[in-house]
């Protein structure tokens, strides 16, 4: 059976994840308060050092690569205060620029760009100016469209019409997502987890008075977001965080990364702040000379007062992807972040108002079977179905270790009003999502 588009709508966050889904977040404190940078490395040492074989080419310097729509991001990110937060992470996604390179880029690079995007009128997840994501299920989308039918989407998928703020449309959900909507302009905010019940309208408050300058934003709050933020300058794709000191580097209460793409080169920025008289270029340069994050090419390190920076240039037709890691050592996230994955749907009518629905993945990343479960309502005996009732995955799982990955599939015995989730709840985290959902021509 054909996928609708109030099918599309339903799996929207996953097809959003698929290209923008956060690494990683926080809840660490802000740190200390900034001084200018003064050029010195901070440990009594020269302010820079060549991890480069001689030959390589000096990377290009931050501030002269032209801005992206990126650079739009701080604009829209709230003081962590005013959502209940002391620190989160960001990361932010130009599709639209990106694709202006889709020749000169290695094979695979854009992969997902031409999925269809989940609202009507948005045709792919590539034709958006920017996709920013913060603050653990926070989601903005900068495209070229008209608010009205985006509103008529909302509103198909159960949202009611709440009050206008600030030139945005506030929408709201029984299930506490809450959203906002402008010509241009999609706010979203709810993680799509049966634990998180918390109402997220007044996130979504607080990122429309940050972007519309009526609230205080995470630069202005925080000055190492400020600093980190300067440091990465512009990308067509970068990430970052503030957390209290230590929880990567020694003494590092910040970090990021920034890739910014040219017709020959692209290049790779890393950048760490420090707190105040714990600058360590050394553990940078460390991390980096093993890191994969730079794509094989060999970064120069360097130091500007309290920020520790690694930069190469490689090859644009050597990218064939762009890593999704913070640097310096992993950290748990504390709202670990759900596969991002993909599910078709095929309905078949067996009889007497039951049938099969076979449940197919369809793309994205492996996910553990013991992690993936079917729920919902509407399930039936039917013979030669391999679920008749809610419960663990009991599909195929041909990945390494039990994954289940594009291909697998499973057959659910469904009475024809089923109303269906594919829900990710792993046992060892504290955190569910739901991938998918679908109804059957009855519900």
């Amino acid at each position: 059976m054909p996928e609708t588009r109030r099918d599309a709508l339903k799996r929207g966050g996953a097809v959003i994840a698929a290209v923008s889904s956060l690494a990683g977040c926080l809840g660490g404190g802000g740190g200390t308060a900034t001084e200018p940078p003064s050029g010195d490395g901070g440990d009594g040492g020269p302010s820079a050092e060549t991890a480069t074989p001689s030959g390589t080419p000096t990377p290009t310097p931050v501030g002269s690569r032209p801005e992206t729509p990126v650079g739009e991001l701080p604009k829209w990110m709230p003081a962590p205060s005013a959502i209940d937060q002391t620190g989160y992470a960001f990361r932010s996604i130009a599709p639209q620029a990106m694709r202006e390179f889709g020749d000169a880029l290695g094979s695979g690079a854009l992969d997902g760009f031409d999925q269809s995007y989940p609202l009507a009128a948005i045709d792919t997840v590539g034709d958006a100016t920017a996709i920013h994501r913060f603050a653990r299920s926070a989601s903005v989308v900068e495209a070229e469209f008209d608010r009205t039918p985006v509103e008529d989407d909302l509103r198909d998928l159960g949202f009611s019409t709440g009050e206008a703020r600030h030139g945005f449309r506030i929408f709201s959900a029984e299930d506490a997502r809450a959203a906002a909507v402008r010509d241009n302009m999609l706010v979203t905010v709810g993680s799509f987890s049966s634990r998180d019940t918390a109402d997220k309208t007044p996130v979504v408050e607080a990122i429309v008075d940050a972007r519309t300058g009526n609230g205080d934003r995470y630069v202005d709050a925080v000055a190492d977001c400020e600093r980190l933020v300067e440091t990465l300058g512009s990308a067509h794709l970068v990430q970052g965080r503030t957390h209290e000191a230590g929880e990567t580097f020694a003494g590092g209460v910040g970090e990021g990364m920034g890739y910014h793409v040219g017709s020959e080169q692209t290049r790779v920025h890393a950048g760490v702040v420090f707190a105040e008289g714990e600058t360590d270029r050394r553990l940078v340069a460390d991390w980096a000379s093993e890191s994969d994050s730079f794509l094989g090419g060999s970064p120069t390190v360097g130091a500007d007062g309290r920020v520790v920076t690694a930069t190469a240039l490689v090859a644009t037709g050597d990218v064939t992807e762009f890593p999704a890691e913070f640097p310096g050592p992993d950290i748990e996230s504390e709202s670990p972040v759900p596969p991002a994955v993909s599910f078709a749907f095929d309905y078949a009518e067996t009889g007497d108002g039951v049938g099969t629905l076979t449940v197919t993945q369809d793309g994205g990343e492996t996910v553990d079977s013991d992690a993936l479960f079917v729920r919902g309502s509407g399930f039936a005996g039917v013979d030669g179905a391999d679920q008749t009732s809610a419960g663990p995955w009991q599909g195929s799982a041909s990945g390494d270790e039990g994954g289940v990955v594009a291909g697998d599939s499973v057959a659910v015995g469904v009475e024809r009003d089923y109303e269906i989730e594919i829900v990710w709840d792993p046992s060892d985290r504290d955190a569910s999502a739901t991938l998918a959902r679908h109804e059957g021509p009855y519900a």
